[in-house]
């Protein structure tokens, strides 16, 4: 079952745009990295500031070893990193109840 929704979710995955806090995100990213690596300030955003970045971390790193500039593939990448991370929680959860 897992390999049906595996197989699903990437045959659909080109088919949805982007959603409302996307760009948001993935710019709460690139100023953590700013932050950390440069000399970038603070989120100083409420509605920001709280997001933790170990999600959005990996997908900007991954993002940069790729070498993706166009915000259509960054933003597949980012629909296929959710769907698998989706996937992985179904499957833990199934592994719980058992």
């Amino acid at each position: 079952m897992l390999a049906v929704f595996a197989a699903v979710g990437v045959a659909v995955l080109d088919d949805y745009g982007v959603s409302y806090d996307e760009p948001m995100m993935r710019n709460y990213a690139v100023v953590a990295e700013d932050y950390v690596f440069g000399d970038g300030a603070l989120l100083t955003s409420d509605a920001d500031r709280y997001y933790g970045i170990s999600f959005e971390a990996p997908l900007l790193l991954a993002e940069r070893w790729l070498g993706l500039t166009d915000s259509r593939a960054v933003h597949l990448l980012r629909h296929l990193a959710t769907h698998l991370f989706f996937l992985a929680g179904g499957f833990f959860c199934w592994l719980l109840a058992h």
